[in-house]
């Protein structure tokens, strides 16, 4: 097989390139509808056959014999198949049906021709990429390398120069270098002779595009890629490679290339994570691929009347790393290979929008969703306890539980990518990260519970602890406090009086008076009274009780927990009446009491089902049911019970993640330790401004707020304007209790004393105002 780059291009005219059309295509075209493309060594032409469509006519140079072009066309297919997301040229079949025609050029030589379907967009300028565009670049490389890893053909070995595993070969040409071009191209190739040649052949291999350039990429008028076109490069060489010549092609002739090298990483980085040793190679990968297009570019123009004009981009690079240190840039190339991507998150799959478009859209195609402040708050990132908004503004976040353990954890975060980028299936299926997280969740549990059941949300759990406990017992009445809530199941909505409009009550729930605390429903709670005569009220309606469901923390009755002694006292009644008791650990668990793992440990009773949610997967939907296999397994068996999304190992890496950083972090006791700080300082506070009373459990804390006229009545109207008014001062709470007179705080549990000091002096100006 001969060198491709010393072979001339075809020689064909317009009249025999609309001949070949016709005769192996059917199409007809004239020579007008033609025109010549860009082509280092292959003969293509743009064709526009009217009606009959637009197409790239493509004479491939004569020492890509037919096994060659055969190992490209399968792998557009290949690409195709794997990742229909990408643009890449469609093969038209000859009017025979096969994928290439044998043309004989007017010198003699033979070729093979093929038809490719057009693809539409640009060409980027050198300049006009900003670090957005070469993210998504580096994104796009990488896709296009993970949809080639499962191809083979024995053509794509073939030997090519443009293959940086033959950097060593340029010496032959160096002689007609001189000068500075000299210089620099001896020093890449010496660098990549020490360090690379010996190294690469025991890197990850595969068939890569191998001439991700600007030339052969297409972006539309947002620099989005939207085609890639030009295989001819392809080849079976180290992965690394495709990114490096990406890397040389893309960003040679700038002066921030070094720079502008760090979003390009990171978003290959983001879908194909480098190897160590990979990533040590990059920054003389990344030379010996810019010394190739200097000596072969020299080379093809010593040779060749139509060769393309000297790339001196690429020795202006060559200039830039050897004037910026080898031992430096490999550094810093590897180091964004490694950390890049936390300050270059992959491309999200949406366009950003104005608020004001987004408000209207929103209500257009989600109908009346409700705001959490009166005015909308447009978020677009988190870390930490910290919120920012589209326009860079910072919130501090005080009332978030669902990311239990801060916004964008980094473990949470890269157990849930290398979990998506490995499998997500179901639990019909034997795998180890439910079975794993059933352990550590019992591991931790109270009583006697030794089942798991998976689900996807907190309502999901309720509501499915809800029919174990009706299967169990036979019964099917229930007893909830005042204001609870438990979910929005037709189930748990019955469940949680806190969501029924005027005038609902569902004859088998009961409702009992939660602990004393909140303004306006008095300071009195017979427990011994009013917790039998609950359970009476639902006998006397047909209902024999099932279950006594409770929030330990009783958040929405305005978080009024740990009430140890009405805990004990409801659960020893409801077990007289027959009923099981459920912890609704979906408010409060995850250690965010302070006292342990689970709120409902803090009383000491020991509950028969208990059901997690919210937190368990830092805003991944996952939840669970914990019960015994008593009341279990004959539910499961008689039932068939089944969740297809309950269990999946996406949902499980999260929530074994979260796990793993509570306990890690110790964060339990973190929370019970902020926790008083925070009530401390809220104390000080309400004393201050005539406020209160404060409740708190751990770092689940509320402020009372009366109103002005009467301190013993709750003011909702003045809550919310505090709410609001801590929004637009940049602390974000909310409101809960039976008037919604409760300012509620449930920070992430790594909020800190600063963030604390924070929230109070916010807080404290905002009741001064």
């Amino acid at each position: 097989m001969g060198d491709p780059l010393d072979e001339p291009r075809p020689a064909l005219g317009l009249e025999e390139g609309a001949r070949l059309l016709a005769a192996h295509w059917g199409l007809r075209a004239d020579p007008g509808d033609l025109a010549e493309l860009h082509g280092e060594r292959d003969l293509n032409w743009e064709v526009r056959a009217g009606g009959a469509g637009h197409f790239v006519l493509k004479v491939h140079n004569p020492v890509d014999g037919p096994e060659v072009v055969d190992m490209r066309t399968g792998l557009l297919a290949h690409v195709r198949a794997v990742d229909p997301g990408l643009a890449v040229p469609e093969v038209v079949p000859t009017v025979s049906g096969g994928s290439r025609a044998a043309v004989t050029t007017a010198d003699g030589r033979s070729c093979q021709a093929q038809l490719l379907g057009w693809l539409p967009g640009r060409h980027a300028g050198r300049e006009e990429l900003g670090e957005r565009a070469l993210q998504g670049w580096g994104v796009c490389v990488a896709r296009l390398g993970r949809a080639m890893r499962g191809y083979f053909h024995p053509a794509a070995g073939y030997p090519i120069q443009w293959d940086i595993r033959h950097a060593g070969r340029l010496r032959d040409r160096l002689p007609l270098l001189e000068g500075k071009a000299l210089e620099l191209c001896e020093e890449a190739i010496a660098r990549f002779e020490a360090r690379v040649a010996t190294v690469l052949p025991g890197l990850r291999a595969q068939v890569v595009h191998n001439d991700m350039s600007r030339e052969n990429v297409l972006v539309d008028d947002d620099l989005g890629i939207v085609g890639i076109t030009d295989f001819g490069d392809a080849t079976h060489t180290a992965l690394v490679c495709d990114l490096a010549v990406a890397l040389a092609d893309v960003l040679d002739g700038r002066a921030d290339s070094l720079e502008m090298a760090t979003p390009m990483i990171a978003g290959y980085c983001s879908v194909a994570p480098l190897e160590a040793a990979e990533a040590g190679l990059l920054g003389d990968l990344v030379a010996a691929r810019a010394a190739t297009a200097v000596v072969v570019g020299t080379w093809r123009r010593a040779r060749h009347r139509d060769a393309p004009a000297f790339p001196t981009g690429a020795l202006e690079l060559l200039e830039l790393l050897s004037a910026e240190g080898y031992p430096g840039v490999s550094a810093r190339l590897a180091r964004a290979a490694l950390e890049g991507s936390r300050a270059f998150p992959p491309p999200l799959p949406y366009r950003a929008r104005a608020d004001a478009e987004l408000e209207t859209r929103r209500r257009s195609v989600l109908g009346p969703l409700g705001h959490a402040y009166s005015e909308p708050l447009h978020l677009v990132r988190g870390e930490g306890v910290e919120l920012f908004d589209a326009a860079g503004r910072r919130y501090l976040d005080a009332y978030n539980n669902v990311p239990v353990v801060g916004h964008c954890h980094p473990a949470v975060t890269a157990a849930i990518a290398a979990q998506a980028g490995t499998l997500v299936t179901n639990t019909r299926y034997l795998h180890e990260a439910s079975v794993e997280l059933a352990e550590r969740l019992l591991a931790g549990a109270p009583g006697q519970l030794d089942r798991v059941l998976l689900v996807s949300s907190g309502s999901e759990a309720v509501d499915l602890a809800w029919r174990i406990a009706c299967h169990a017992t036979g019964r099917a009445g229930a007893v909830v406090t005042r204001h609870a809530y438990h979910g929005i199941t037709a189930a748990t909505n019955d469940l949680s009086p806190e969501e029924w409009p005027e005038g609902f009550a569902p004859a088998h729930v009961a409702l009992v008076a939660p602990p004393p605390g909140a303004l306006g429903e008095g300071d009195a709670r017979p427990a011994a009274a009013d917790l039998p005569a609950a359970f009476a009220r639902l006998k006397e309606a047909g209902h024999e009780p099932a279950a006594l469901i409770l929030d330990p923390a009783f958040t929405s009755d305005g978080i009024l927990g740990p009430a140890t002694e009405w805990m004990q006292e409801a659960a020893s009644t409801a077990r007289a009446a027959g009923a099981l008791v459920v912890a609704d650990e979906v408010q409060a668990g995850h250690g965010r009491s302070g006292t342990g793992l689970w709120s409902i440990s803090a009383s000491g009773v020991q509950p028969d089902l208990m059901t997690l949610g919210k937190a368990m997967g830092n805003g991944l939907p996952v939840a669970a049911v914990l019960a015994s296999s008593e009341q279990v397994d004959p539910f499961m068996v008689e039932t068939g019970y089944f969740s297809t999304f309950g269990g999946n190992t996406l949902a499980c890496a999260a929530a074994l993640a979260v796990l793993e950083v509570i306990e890690s972090e110790d964060l339990v006791a973190h929370a019970g330790e902020v926790g008083a700080y925070l009530r401390a300082r809220l104390e000080a506070l309400a004393v201050a401004h005539r406020v209160g009373p404060v409740r708190s459990f751990g770092l689940l804390a509320g402020i009372e707020i009366p109103s002005e006229a009467d301190a013993r009545s709750p003011d909702p109207r003045r809550a919310r304007a505090v709410v609001d008014r801590l929004a637009a001062a940049g602390v974000l709470v909310g409101t809960t209790g039976p008037a919604s007179s409760v300012v509620k705080i449930r920070p992430p549990l790594v909020f800190e004393r600063r963030h604390v000091d924070e929230l109070a002096e916010r807080l404290d100006e905002v009741l001064g105002a």
